[in-house]
């Protein structure tokens, strides 16, 4: 089981390595085509968007994933949740599609005045959310067969295109933030109808409203998590807007850029990891004990890929980044340490989703968006990005222990605790090492960053935290 989970990490991992790498290297190019204050606003903007598609989806990705592999389930049922969701999904999209662009009218001004944000800006940013939306659909409708090599394909094809798009429009045409958008828009519209064609297996002609009534029945409190985490996720760029200035809303923008690889590789695991759960669920007695198998090694794989990029935080931004990016190390190793503690959610929240207690989610992500906002609010003024950081890793950290607590209530794990605690224990002392070479450079401190990488490494080994004949690069060689 691992092997194979194993194989289908590796898939998505080298896939989004790819589309990673992708970003780094033409990251540079906008760079210098586009200030800091700029990027700014396309973190911003970017944070509306995310906020849209949150209202389009209404948990429908979760809800079809969740019943698929239902037991008892037949052919002909399967079908019809794939089809159900997908209609449900256009219809949800192309409503909050249209009212957040009237809304967006509207507060023109505003946005203009005080954010800096045109409205043309805002318009092509959420009509992106349409054809993200379907495509995410298709993409996660892919994953439920186990076919990662098809989840690639369309993820080549979409990527590929609104990269060179988007380079053409900022680089070429000189459009800025304006470009970045109509890249993406442009690239994803392409892409649907390929995406569409890919699943047309899992479609039908029928539509059934008590198939849409379950899932939405199921979905809908992830709106109100959803909306609880994109203030989570959105609201530290907006406080450090009003409570400190726009450098450093550009400077905390670079750093999470950076510390999104961290987030890629949760979203390489949770794609491969969910159909998988849920089908052990259905077919293996012991699926509890793999579930925490499972867990404590990815809580040491993720501490220890967090390690390397936090600790290597001001050498990759030297090389990548003009010297008035340089100033984000620290903020992006805080905040690589906070993606770890979230990608651990994949596994703490696993009982609530079991036990069909979707309520928990929007309970817990509002409680944390309250602590985040108090943390926000006191941290900024002291330390501006480095503030806003260490909030969300906080947030984050206390997010998981609670999906954690509610998991252990209502489907509990046989959790190898000792485990857990050494991977925690190795980011503590990574984000320790990246605050002391901050500022350092040269070959002594490369040495022992390697030295550090490599000892917890082997430590894991030796004690027996991590099986490399369950990492795929031994496995399926």
């Amino acid at each position: 089981m691992l092997r194979a989970l194993s194989k289908d990490i590796a898939v998505y991992g080298l896939a989004d390595f790819a589309f990673r790498f992708v970003g780094l290297a033409v990251f540079p190019l906008y760079a210098h085509a586009l200030s800091v204050e700029q990027f700014g606003v396309l973190a911003l903007a970017t944070t509306l968007t995310a906020l849209v598609g949150m209202a389009a989806n209404l948990g429908t990705n979760n809800a079809v994933q969740r019943f698929y592999w239902e037991p008892g389930y037949e052919r002909r049922e399967q079908r019809e949740i794939v089809s159900t969701g997908l209609a449900l999904l256009i219809a949800t999209a192309v409503a909050a599609v249209t009212a957040s662009v009237a809304m967006a009218a509207v507060m023109r001004d505003v946005l203009q005045a005080r954010y800096g944000i045109g409205l043309i800006v805002v318009i092509c940013a959420v009509l992106t959310v349409l054809p993200d939306q379907l495509l995410q659909y298709s993409l996660d409708t892919v994953r439920l067969h186990f076919a990662p090599w098809r989840f690639v394909i369309i993820s080549v094809l979409k990527n590929l295109l609104t990269t060179a798009l988007s380079l053409w429009l900022v680089l070429g045409l000189d459009l800025g933030v304006l470009g970045f958008f109509v890249g993406s828009l442009i690239g994803g519209v392409v892409a649907v109808p390929v995406a569409l064609a890919v699943i047309r297996h899992d479609l039908g002609a029928r539509v059934s409203f008590v198939r849409a009534r379950q899932i939405f029945q199921f979905g809908y409190p992830f709106v109100f998590a959803g909306l609880a985490y994109w203030l989570l996720t959105s609201m530290d760029r907006w406080l450090l807007a009003e409570l400190s200035d726009p450098v450093q809303v550009g400077v905390y923008a670079i750093g999470a850029r950076f510390a999104a690889a961290i987030f890629f590789l949760n979203l390489a695991f949770g794609q491969a990891w969910s159909p998988h759960a849920n089908k052990m669920r259905r077919e293996r007695a012991n699926y509890r004990q793999l579930y925490a198998a499972v867990g404590a090694s990815w809580a040491f794989v993720l501490s220890w890929a967090g390690c390397a990029l936090a600790i290597f935080a001001p050498e990759i931004l030297g090389v990548l980044t003009p010297p008035e990016y340089h100033g984000a190390a620290f903020p992006m190793a805080v905040l690589v340490m906070g993606s770890v503690l979230f990608g651990t959610t994949q596994i703490t929240a696993i009982g609530i989703s079991i036990s069909r207690k979707t309520h928990l989610f929007a309970r817990a992500t509002w409680g944390i968006a309250a602590l985040n906002l108090i943390l926000n609010i006191v941290l900024i003024p002291l330390a501006g990005a480095s503030g806003a950081a260490i909030a969300t890793a906080i947030s984050y950290g206390v997010l998981t222990g609670l999906y954690l607590f509610w998991t252990q209530r209502l489907h509990p794990l046989p959790l190898e605790v000792s485990k857990f605690v050494y991977s925690m224990l190795c980011c503590c002392a990574g984000l320790l090492l990246a605050a002391l070479s901050a500022e350092g450079a040269g070959a002594q401190w490369i040495a022992v960053k390697v030295l550090f990488l490599v000892v917890i490494f082997w430590l894991a080994v030796r004690l027996h935290i991590l099986q490399l004949s369950d990492l795929p690069v031994w496995a399926h060689l």
